[in-house]
């Protein structure tokens, strides 16, 4: 998967556009920005560049080709609704799927109730099922 800086400087290219314009518009801070060379960023700041440029995530990390853009947010509801259709179709346990991830119950707990997981979590539970980031996110 291409790394975040990457991902967005390749979308602003196709859109013509220059990266001061996510700075300028407030989008994202340059030095906040810059720090995602190293880190993965938050789940909040993906979807306000996601928005932001109208593309699905999916798109952006160059995972799919057909930008299925629909605005994002965050619900709880929904992410935990995702994950428990795919632990059930991939016929696990939650139990079992907390194990292979080395996520504990606790974390899933709070998930449904009002915490978002870290988006290199995401990137776990999307490659353990194979699926797209939209599978989980909704």
């Amino acid at each position: 998967m291409i790394n975040f800086i990457d991902a967005v400087k390749n979308i602003l290219e196709e859109q013509n556009k220059n990266i001061e314009i996510l700075f300028n518009e407030g989008v994202i801070k340059k030095h906040t920005f810059y720090k995602y060379r190293k880190h993965f960023p938050s789940l909040n700041t993906i979807y306000n560049v996601a928005n932001y440029l109208c593309v699905s995530i999916d798109y952006l990390f160059e995972l799919s080709n057909n930008n299925n853009f629909k605005p994002y947010s965050f619900n709880n509801s929904t992410f935990h609704n995702n994950l428990s259709l795919l632990i059930k179709k991939a016929n696990i346990s939650y139990r079992e799927f907390c194990n292979n991830l080395h996520i504990s119950r606790a974390d899933t707990s709070r998930w449904k109730k009002k915490y978002c997981p870290s988006f290199s979590v995401i990137i776990e539970i999307k490659d353990y099922f194979n699926c797209s980031f939209d599978d989980i996110l909704g």
